[in-house]
């Protein structure tokens, strides 16, 4: 179950942000679950203790039990506790619940709870979203400095000054603008080489995103696996499985005649945003997100990725995103942008990544066309995910609008 805060307890988790970088989980809570004391560990719940190397769940057997060390932090609650978190008898279901009178005195239905880890990986901390905010001083004494604010304080200097120069020329020289480019010459003028590492480009804490037009954001390429589908016998060897996917499934195109084209946005099922039969599909139970092609009243499974492939790769590539946005003119056969404008965003949360799928604002593109038969000859423009403009804040805990213009 996703639970979605309200705009107070939006909030709330933006602040605590600012100190905590590690993976989160929310749950609202029910009459049910304090009267009976009994929590659901949902799969994010099981996947932030399993990734912290406090408990997996899976190990369990029915009638288990284990014991966690935790801490409960709120304006006025600020004690150490136990987390149980056991399997069921009966039907083996996951749950925990948080041990202490203090801590049902605390709680009320309908409130928000967020449950992370402390810094040292060895303790569950929870925190109620739907009281009193705590200052900044607690926060840091729970969580540890800010290592993000401290990058930024290095960043933004030299980005203002970029910012108050001007135009730059492209920094590719004389052709056409290409959507790339903007953020290719700001990592130019900030004298980060541009070599698709493969975290942050900052430090290894900040993201770089520039851009001058309205269209969907990049969140990071990641290609899909094969196994199991059609591609996987189609070819035999898995480095060109790429390849093959757009030999078997593609189309002739004006613009690539001769080849084997495709060009597609993939979204849900609800709006799947081609005309090819692609859409995104959310399998919970396997924990991944497949790409299935309709057809014939029916659809098989073409590709997928696995719910932990997907999550590292969001947070090793956006655990803070400095988005730029960039004004663009020409100047004789020489492109130039302006930057001036960007906003912060931080911690992305993988429980609203894949709720942003099943709604469609998180989509996947694939670009890219090569030979009809024979060795492999082509382009692939860099698959990737993508976020819609106007939704993009959703998927990040915090985020922070900077003028590059003023001081």
């Amino acid at each position: 179950m996703l639970f979605e805060p309200y705009e107070d307890e939006l909030s709330y988790i933006e602040k605590i942000h600012e100190y905590n970088s590690k993976d989160y989980t929310i749950i609202r809570l029910t009459d049910t679950m304090i009267g009976k004391r009994i929590i659901d560990a949902n799969v994010f719940v099981q996947d932030i203790l399993k990734k912290y190397g406090l408990l997996d769940f899976s190990k369990l057997e029915k009638g288990e039990k284990k014991i966690l060390q935790a801490k409960v932090v709120g304006k006025n609650a600020d004690f150490e506790t136990k987390m149980s978190c056991y399997r069921a008898k009966t039907r083996g279901d996951e749950r925990f619940w948080i041990y202490g009178k203090k801590f049902k005195d605390q709680v009320e239905p309908g409130q928000l709870i967020y449950i992370t880890v402390n810094p040292d990986k060895d303790k569950v901390i929870t925190i109620n979203l739907s009281t009193e905010m705590i200052e900044d001083i607690q926060l840091s004494s729970v969580f540890g400095v800010d290592k993000i604010k401290e990058s930024l304080t290095r960043l933004l200097p030299s980005i203002k000054e970029i910012a108050s120069q001007g135009f730059h020329p492209n920094s590719k020289g004389a052709g056409k603008i290409a959507p790339k480019d903007a953020g290719d010459t700001l990592e130019s003028l900030l004298g980060i080489e541009t070599n698709n590492r493969q975290d942050a480009d900052f430090e290894g804490v900040i993201e770089l995103k520039s851009k001058t037009s309205k269209t969907l954001d990049t969140l990071f390429t990641l290609r899909p696996q094969f196994d199991g589908t059609p591609v996987e016998e189609f070819e035999p060897n898995d480095r060109s499985r790429v390849s093959g996917f757009a030999r078997y499934y593609g189309y002739e195109s004006d613009k690539h005649p001769g080849m084997s084209s495709l060009y597609i946005t993939i979204g849900s099922e609800n709006a799947p945003q081609n005309n090819q039969g692609f859409y995104l599909e959310v399998n919970e139970n396997d924990r991944t997100v497949e790409i299935r092609k309709a057809e014939n009243g029916s659809s098989h499974k073409a590709g997928y990725w696995n719910f932990d492939d997907l999550e590292n790769e969001l947070h090793l590539k956006h655990p803070a995103t400095l988005w730029v946005k960039a004004e663009r003119r020409m100047s004789g056969n020489i492109g130039e942008f302006k930057y001036v404008e960007a906003e912060l965003t931080r911690s992305p949360q993988f429980m609203t990544f894949i709720s942003l799928i099943k709604s469609g604002v998180v989509t996947y593109d694939w670009r890219g066309y090569t030979t009809k038969e024979g060795k492999y000859s082509g382009k692939n423009h860099g698959n990737a995910w993508r976020v819609k403009n106007k939704q993009r804040n959703q998927l990040f805990g915090s985020s922070e609008v900077i003028n590059l213009l003023s001081d």
